[in-house]
């Protein structure tokens, strides 16, 4: 019962509303006028999108969670200020909200202000944080130990001074050399990471629906 429960169960459930989308893709089959196979891929879209609302308070739940815990693990003040000014932007994004009537709080220029003058100042900020990890990340990676890697850091190093204005007005070529490597290589590059990222969903996809990949069906 117990490995029922947890591996074949989500297997059938998964392979029967998987085929039947499928199925609806490829099988325009219509009784009286009528598409059953699209009103039922309408269904499920509708309660997919309860579930995925569902799901995305209870991450809430746990973000707050986690957060508290990380708090009183880290008792210092630099982890007080980024602990209480995430509790701060809830509690304030909460009270808007509710206040104002979900979903029409979203169209109100008190919601507008929040979300404009503290939510994007600290996202932006974020991601200015995030640079400085990556220039840091770019630095280790970016060493000549071989021929991959000085092909990398010339390329690399051409993508960023190409989007620079002091370098792209003091050194002559950089423009054209830049735009060939974003135009040329690179987009070379990400289609055949794009064409393999979606081949490797396809058989992930088939896979799991015949129960054959247990890292995605498996409840543990």
């Amino acid at each position: 019962m117990s490995t029922f429960i947890k591996r074949d169960l989500p297997t059938l459930v998964i392979a029967i509303f998987g085929f039947i989308i499928v199925a609806e893709w490829f099988l325009p089959i219509k009784i009286d006028g009528r598409s059953y196979l699209t009103e039922f891929k309408t269904f499920l879209g509708t309660y997919s999108t309860i579930m995925y609302y569902g799901a995305f308070g209870i991450g809430w739940v746990y973000a707050i969670t986690s957060e508290y815990y990380m708090m009183r693990r880290n008792r210092n003040w630099q982890q007080y200020v980024v602990s209480g000014s995430f509790f701060g932007m809830i509690l304030i994004q909460s009270f808007v909200v509710f206040y104002y009537g979900f979903p029409g709080a979203v169209v109100l220029p008190e919601y507008r202000w929040f979300m404009l003058n503290i939510y994007q100042w600290q996202a932006q900020a974020q991601y200015g944080i995030l640079f400085l990890y990556q220039c840091g990340a770019v630095y280790r990676v970016l060493r000549l130990r071989s021929m991959e890697t000085i092909v990398l850091s010339i390329c690399g190093l051409a993508f960023i001074l190409r989007s620079i204005p002091l370098f792209v007005a003091t050194i002559p070529g950089m423009m054209e050399f830049g735009n060939w490597v974003a135009g040329a290589p690179v987009l070379a590059g990400t289609r055949a990471a794009t064409m393999t990222s979606s081949l490797g969903g396809l058989v992930v996809g088939l896979r799991a629906l015949i129960g054959k990949e247990s890292t995605v069906i498996e409840v543990r």
